[in-house]
């Protein structure tokens, strides 16, 4: 997602204060993980929560990674891979220092993406207090973003996450509130709430129970609500079970723009679900692997379309945590995760009508100052209908950061993502094409908790008529579209947080 201006609040999963560390973005994007060992993340600097992912959930992968919550402050023990269940976000680590010797156990988040920690040493865990386990963040985001094309509408069509143009534009505010698992409390609870443009944006496709006639329901009733989900993890089996609207595990890159490296998301990001509605079960593997099973409403989807969910499969590896030697400095961490979603998105409930939708992200931090994750993907609509009556979608992005500037309250970090994206018969964007893509951004961040940023984007769709609007030309049947834009946006999040409560011992 912390008085914010581009946040970190739920996007990316914050770990505990006397336990948070400098760990590299991870998500999708916010799963579960041992309390008693390492584990193999709802975002995105990474995924603020993790690609562009690398920061999960959230700043939860080195983008696609997931990272932790800029303003947590670094833990005394490093952290390990990022959490795999959540959505890769692509963050820059937090910068600051802890505030107070290391917790007394070790709490993780099986609720959201995110690093998971390292266990406190025996005397830490035997001298020190409980740990605070509650989490409460507020954020704001703030962008002015400038057009080649001056659309009369201020619409930059295809983008949730920054949806105005040529304007001063509020694209979300938002107030999270978390309880993280730990030794002495094995559950979980996120609840969040968000408004604002890209708020509207991102539920502007969402069906209405009843059809065009439909009032009151859908997308108009639940849009507010960011995160809904409690869970617990069952310790002997390291087992975690969990149901509400969770972050998307797929992909690289958070809703919550702070979270990722780059401030405008890639156009895979806006093709896979940012949120999912519906359980989930989590379970650890030997070989620091994780599987997790989830049931849920649709595609990214609050309303039912039809009375049956739609299932989806995650297999994630994450090396353990490594420490790298001088002159580099922080820890080396790598993560692979795939996910398969698949299940009806219509009326039709016949197996040949499912969307079969296959991610694949990978997120790799070299050190604290340089990480890089790449994404790609595969899906197909009605896949057992002749090709005339199929749809078919495959894109991803390569994401690259480093830090340039890093002193005691601030830090520069410059983030690269070219992509392509092919919509080969409109499912996604609504038109035949090729979307290119290449984004180049400056990040400032100052005192954990104020992020400014510069980027330009360019844009290149190979459909026939064109895909962006511009000048009066403003609706997607309008003729002739925009084939080129460049864009430049300047935008400014501010997150503010606090913990409190204490784990029993």
């Amino acid at each position: 997602m912390v008085l914010a201006l581009a946040l970190t609040v739920g996007f990316a999963p914050p770990e505990l204060p006397p336990e948070a560390s400098t760990a590299s973005p991870t998500t999708a994007p916010e799963a579960a993980v041992d309390a008693d060992a390492p584990a193999p993340a709802d975002s995105s600097d990474a995924p603020p929560a993790g690609p562009e992912a690398p920061a999960a959930s959230p700043d939860a992968p080195a983008a696609s990674p997931d990272d932790p919550t800029p303003s947590e402050p670094a833990a005394a023990a490093q952290p390990s891979a990022p959490a795999p269940a959540e959505r890769v976000q692509v963050a820059v680590p937090a910068a600051s220092e802890p505030a107070e010797a290391p917790a007394s156990s070790e709490t993780v988040d099986a609720g959201a993406s995110g690093p998971a920690l390292s266990p406190a040493s025996d005397g830490a865990m035997a001298d020190a207090a409980p740990p605070k386990t509650w989490q409460a963040e507020l954020f704001v985001d703030l962008s002015y973003g400038f057009s080649s094309n001056w659309p009369d509408n201020h619409i930059y069509r295809g983008m949730y996450t920054s949806p105005r143009l040529h304007e001063l534009a509020v694209n979300a505010v938002g107030a999270f509130v978390r309880h993280r698992v730990n030794d002495s409390e094995p559950w979980w609870f996120e609840l969040g709430l968000h408004a604002g443009a890209a708020v509207d944006a991102l539920t502007s496709a969402e069906p209405i129970p009843g059809g065009p006639d439909g009032k009151y329901a859908g997308a108009e009733v639940f849009k507010h609500i960011a995160l809904a989900n409690a869970g617990f993890r069952i310790r002997k089996t390291k087992t975690s079970l969990g149901a509400g609207v969770f972050e998307g595990p797929m992909g690289v890159g958070s809703f919550w723009t702070a979270n990722n490296w780059n401030y405008t998301t890639s156009w895979e990001s806006n093709v896979v679900p940012y949120y999912l509605a519906g359980a989930k079960i989590v379970q650890e593997l030997p070989g620091n692997v994780e599987i997790a099973g989830w049931f849920v409403n649709g595609f990214q989807s609050y309303a039912d379309l039809n009375a049956v969910p739609s299932g989806l499969v995650q297999l994630t590896w994450a090396r353990p945590s490594r420490e790298v030697g001088p002159p580099r400095t922080g820890p080396s961490n790598l993560t692979v995760s795939t996910n398969v979603y698949f299940g009806p998105e219509s009326t039709d409930l016949a197996p040949q009508d499912w969307l079969v939708y296959w991610d694949t992200w990978a997120s790799w931090d070299f050190d604290d100052h340089f990480s890089v994750a790449g994404v790609w993907d595969l899906g197909v609509d009605r896949p057992g209908r002749a090709r005339e009556q199929q749809s078919l979608y495959t894109g991803g992005a390569l994401f690259l950061r480093g830090t340039v500037f890093d002193r005691d309250n601030a830090r520069i970090d410059l983030a690269v993502r070219p992509e392509a994206s092919w919509d080969r018969d409109g499912r996604f964007f609504g038109v035949d094409q090729w979307l290119l893509s290449g984004t180049f951004s400056a990040n400032l961040r100052l005192w954990d908790h104020l992020l400014l940023r510069a980027e330009y984007r360019y844009d290149h769709s190979t459909a026939e008529d064109g895909f962006f609007y511009h000048a009066e030309f403003t609706g997607d049947d309008d003729r002739p579209l925009a084939s080129n834009q460049h864009t430049v946006f300047m935008a400014m999040t501010g997150w503010w947080d606090f913990w409190f409560g204490r784990a029993e011992r």
